[in-house]
């Protein structure tokens, strides 16, 4: 299913007179994704039939309308940031639950909270309620954003996804200890390729580089790309993990640029400090 504005249309076309009869990039995109991927499109709009509170309706919250997909038993939810690496059938395996999220795994154990790149939910009309009024609250609140609102309701009745295979971030390959990914007592050994060819889900999050749609300045890529080790083998380097790395931003710009058009290349921007990362929820300290 793919949630887009209502301002965009499938039949929308060029109003140039040298592009006469064709459609708009916008329109493509979204007919290709309707008719090659079989995706259901849904205007936002017509999820939000109260024209005084689309107003609300803005990138930070813009996940929280699944919550009203109530013509579905359960609704898998993902991040602009996370890409699917797998098949994801089995999620739909795990016990039922209002919500369930994996954890943000970094960091000290206290201080470990839910991360938003994947949610498992169960709609409902009385949830999506609170969450609306929620929002209306919040609207004003610049250190606002979905997840805050998602924890205040349900943080005590969420259930936890495991990491792996659920929630490995691009960060994970700067790290030089993978225990926590890994899990405490493992005897398993961190391997990235393995690591990679066996998660399910990718989240980009490598702050301060900026997300993949913004491609980050060569100085930046130089300061914070994963380190190469010395190798256990004759001393020689191992850069398994920058490789992978690179690897992986560069195949998302040419998917990019090869799915959307040249319109919508990647261009290097710096990452702005948005409410999630100011609450440190994407914050890798221990990258710095």
């Amino acid at each position: 299913m793919l949630v887009y504005p209502s301002n965009w249309s499938p039949d929308e076309m060029e109003t140039d007179p040298a592009l006469k009869n064709t459609l708009t990039r916008k329109a493509h995109l979204l007919r290709e994704a309707r008719d090659k991927y079989y995706a259901d499109l849904y205007p936002i709009d017509a999820l939000n039939e109260d024209d005084s509170s689309r107003a609300i309706w803005t990138d930070p919250y813009i996940k929280l309308l699944a919550f009203n997909l109530t013509q579905f038993s359960r609704v898998l939810v993902l991040d602009s940031a996370s890409q699917p690496r797998g098949n994801l059938d089995a999620v739909f395996l795990i016990p039922k639950a209002v919500l369930a999220m994996p954890w943000v795994y970094w960091g000290e154990l206290k201080g470990w909270a839910f991360s938003n790149q994947v949610m498992l939910i169960i709609p409902s009309m009385s949830g999506f309620a609170k969450m609306e009024g929620e929002i209306k609250r919040s609207s004003t609140n610049p250190d606002q954003y979905d997840l805050s609102i998602v924890e205040k309701l349900y943080k005590s009745h969420t259930l936890k996804l495991p990491q792996r295979p659920f929630h490995l971030t691009t960060g994970e390959f700067r790290r030089q200890d993978h225990s926590k990914y890994l899990g405490s007592g493992s005897a398993q050994k961190w391997d990235p390729e393995v690591a990679l060819q066996n998660s399910k889900m990718l989240h980009f999050s490598d702050w301060p580089i900026p997300r993949p749609w913004d491609g980050a300045a060569q100085t930046m890529l130089n300061r914070y790309m994963p380190k190469c080790l010395k190798s256990e083998w004759f001393g020689a380097t191992n850069c398994k993990d920058r490789m992978l790395w690179m690897q992986l931003y560069a195949e998302y710009a040419a998917k990019r640029k090869g799915f959307c058009g040249s319109h919508f290349e990647v261009k290097v921007q710096d990452q702005k400090p948005d409410a999630m990362v100011r609450a440190g929820r994407y914050f890798h300290d221990d990258l710095m």
